[in-house]
């Protein structure tokens, strides 16, 4: 297997266009928008000296410069990771949403670590029990997961977990056991750092606090895959080299692996990859509810406050986010079926 070098580059070369369409549109909702971003920036004063602050604002922000120059200086400050400072927290941009951004990757991989092999699992088993009760109904419940509002699913999972089995899952870390043992953030990934300083039992009580919502995110993929596995491997199971291969008598595990779901690949690939990323939404609204300091709460401190800069930001990142994912999903496809590119 291979992948088509031109293939490669185009697909890039066309992402990059869509991501500075994306910034530029952006950014055009800023100025457009009503208000005065540099009023917004400069924390909307008044008296004497709030119009020489206004001024001020307007410079640090490149706005005294005519749009043909601000649009390439804003794409540039973008592309170099230059997404200034908080309004509300006076940190940089960048650093304030990796902070956020790596607990929301790491609820939606572990979410897809579960979801993808159980959809795999499950569809399989339902596309060799098609016509039967049991494979029926498994097509309904992937039908229903898949379309189930992830919000009041992790609402019922929370409260079951608090009120019936008063299970804490509420918050990414335990912050007094971290601060007993001197925990301190390496990757962003906590289950990774806890491994890296060797504190196992803050690990326990990551894993512990992670599962529930990643359980919620899982649903999605689950659902997904069930139903998608389920439809190709059926067509794959009535193709003639598949039957041929029961014909000549190969293992009947050989048959659904290697021969029928084979074929499924390239495919179940693709719609998995777009479903990570439409997931990463899904996961900012499931973190939210348990209480993780994601994506999620950031946007809605950042709305809320009314940090401007902060929020166009988040946004960006979830688009270009968005972009790369599809970007990615289509190499990984050429990869494994180099079809796609003729």
């Amino acid at each position: 297997m291979a992948v088509s070098l031109g293939y490669v580059l185009k697909r890039v070369f066309y992402s990059l266009l869509v991501i500075i369409g994306v910034i530029v549109v952006t950014y055009a909702i800023i100025i457009f928008s009503p208000g005065d971003p540099a009023a917004r920036w400069a924390g909307n004063p008044r008296g004497p000296g709030a119009e020489r602050a206004i001024e001020v604002a307007r410079a640090e922000l490149n706005l005294d410069k005519p749009l043909y120059v601000q649009i390439p200086l804003f794409v540039l400050n973008v592309f170099t990771g230059n997404l200034g400072v908080s309004i509300s927290t006076k940190t940089p941009v960048l650093a304030t949403i990796w902070a956020h951004l790596s607990s929301t990757l790491e609820l939606l991989i572990f979410g897809y670590l579960i979801g993808i092999p159980l959809g795999v699992l499950l569809g399989v088993y339902s596309a060799l029990r098609r016509g039967t009760p049991r494979g029926d109904a498994l097509e309904t419940v992937g039908f229903v997961i898949a379309n189930t509002p992830s919000f009041w699913t992790s609402m019922a999972l929370f409260l079951v977990l608090a009120e019936v089995l008063g299970v804490s899952s509420y918050g990414r870390i335990d912050a007094k056991l971290a601060a007993a043992l001197g925990f301190k953030p390496i990757t962003g990934f906590y289950t990774i750092d806890t491994l890296l300083q060797g504190d196992f039992l803050l690990f326990l009580d990551v894993l512990k606090r992670i599962l529930p919502p990643a359980f919620v995110v899982a649903l999605y993929p689950t659902g997904v895959g069930i139903r998608v596995v389920r439809v190709m491997m059926s067509e794959a199971l009535g193709e003639d080299y598949v039957r041929q291969a029961v014909a000549l008598g190969v293992e009947k595990r050989e048959v659904i692996w290697d021969y029928a779901f084979r074929g499924t690949v390239p495919g179940l690939t693709q719609v998995m990859g777009l479903a990570f990323a439409y997931s990463l939404v899904d996961a900012m609204v499931v973190e939210y509810v348990f209480g993780r300091e994601g994506l999620g709460s950031l946007l809605v401190s950042a709305v809320v406050s009314n940090d401007f800069k902060l929020a166009t930001s988040i946004l960006i990142v979830i688009s270009v986010f968005y972009i790369l994912a599809n970007t990615i999903t289509d190499i990984v496809q050429s990869w494994i079926d180099p079809r796609v590119v003729l």
